[in-house]
């Protein structure tokens, strides 16, 4: 194991014109006492640029900025990032994404006893600031990624799609994965080819606890980035995607010795095939595409507006519902009292155990955490039902515990 934090692992920070996301993260990981390394990846426009350069002069954390012109490509700043890393291992975190920062070490400590390992991280929350501090799901969740061959792990992978590319990565797991992606063009081709490489370089760890704040803002328009836009806009396209994809996986699948010996390579495509249609069924249910076909005949409808009503109406998914659990008993009893079970003890714990200042809302779909964030300022939580009653792997749902250490964490975040 290496000595010293700053020579084991590095914090890469991707940033476009969001200097107070930059800001309120650098404040984060300073009031945490980060003593890793931190690259910021910066190709913002002169304004924005001026902040994030006065945020980094004013902070105590090991910061280096990097800064890129405001047309470079996300793949190409990501790359040239991946190359300046000096430690065995780095991630990515957005600028207005949270990195908890209490089980860091036990990550590394994993990947360095396990060099069959790609990349190891926990479970991602949701999360969105404002009056009050919505914590909504978790996000991603779903069990380690270890079979003992790049096609299986794919295949796990792609069965029950959660991405991987902000977990801790071998650095140099990470420059290899992008040295390849500038071979396909959109952002959901890169993300899924930069998930199947790295999994092709080895397993993907998940550790039984919580690692990541996603943050549900809308992120900066951007094309190409997920299955319903090109429904929307050039289904064809997809399948061009998924082409120059396809032949890229393919051709390191082949590349691996065992799984070469393993599989033939008609056999290897066709798995990858009909494994990527179980990756896209969720996405082309016939609600999505019987509102697509309905939106695309009518007369002088753009497409970007039929986007539009696809992402609020099916991509967006942070809304949830607002009926109560005892309306919601009427039609899913079953569903009510498992959320009731969980939820009652769950309070009890964290008032009684924890000492924390909670209260549930009339609709009996929230649970509130009353707190003094770092400003001195009061904050309330709000932990949606759907994140409280999240099935994590073993049948565990999120502790009263575990609730504390977040908002302890997300306390830091102003």
């Amino acid at each position: 194991m290496t000595s010293s934090p700053r020579s084991r692992y590095t914090l890469l920070i991707p940033t476009y014109n969001r200097p107070a996301c930059l800001r309120s993260l650098l404040g984060y990981l300073a009031a945490r006492r980060f003593e890793h390394p931190i690259r910021i990846l910066d190709s913002s426009f002169a304004e924005a640029l001026a902040r994030n350069r006065e945020a980094i002069s004013q902070t105590v954390l090991d910061v280096t900025h990097q800064v890129y012109d405001a047309a470079t490509a996300v793949v190409v700043k990501f790359a040239d990032g991946t190359q300046s890393v000096e430690t065995p291992y780095c991630s990515f975190c957005a600028d207005d994404d949270i990195l908890f920062t209490s089980y860091l070490n036990p990550l590394l400590d994993l990947l360095d006893a396990n060099p069959d390992l790609a990349a190891a991280h926990g479970y991602y929350i949701n999360f969105k600031p404002g009056d009050v501090f919505d914590i909504s799901d978790i996000v991603y969740w779903a069990p380690s990624i270890v079979a003992d061959d790049p096609l299986k792990r794919i295949v796990e992978q792609m069965g029950n799609y959660q991405a991987i590319f902000y977990a801790i990565h071998r650095t140099s797991v990470m420059r290899s994965v992008f040295s390849e992606l500038h071979r396909v063009k959109s952002l959901l081709a890169q993300e899924m080819l930069s998930s199947s490489l790295s999994l092709i370089a080895g397993g993907v760890y998940r550790a039984p606890f919580f690692y990541m704040a996603r943050n549900t803002d809308p992120s900066i328009a951007t094309e190409g980035w997920h299955p319903h836009q090109y429904l929307a806009t050039k289904p064809e396209s997809l399948f061009r995607e998924y082409q120059a994809y396809r032949a890229v996986v393919i051709e390191h699948l082949l590349a691996d010795a065992h799984c070469r010996a393993l599989y033939p390579a008609d056999q290897m495509e066709r798995i990858l095939d009909v494994v990527h249609l179980k990756y896209l069924t969720p996405m082309i249910s016939p609600p999505v595409l019987d509102y697509i076909l309905a939106e695309s005949l009518r007369p002088g409808l753009e497409p970007r507006n039929i986007m539009s009503g696809v992402r609020d109406n099916f991509t967006n998914q942070y809304t949830a519902p607002t009926r109560g659990y005892l309306r919601r008993a009427l039609s899913q009893p079953k569903r009510a009292l498992k959320r009731l079970s969980h939820a009652i003890p769950l309070f009890s714990a964290l008032r009684l155990r924890e000492n924390i200042n909670v209260s549930i809302n009339r609709a009996l779909n929230r649970i509130y955490v009353d707190r003094v964030a770092r400003d001195s300022c009061s904050r309330r939580y709000a932990l949606f039902s759907e994140f409280l009653i999240r099935e994590l792997p073993g049948g565990r749902y999120v502790t009263a515990a575990e609730i504390a250490s977040i908002v302890q964490q997300l306390d830091d975040y102003v």
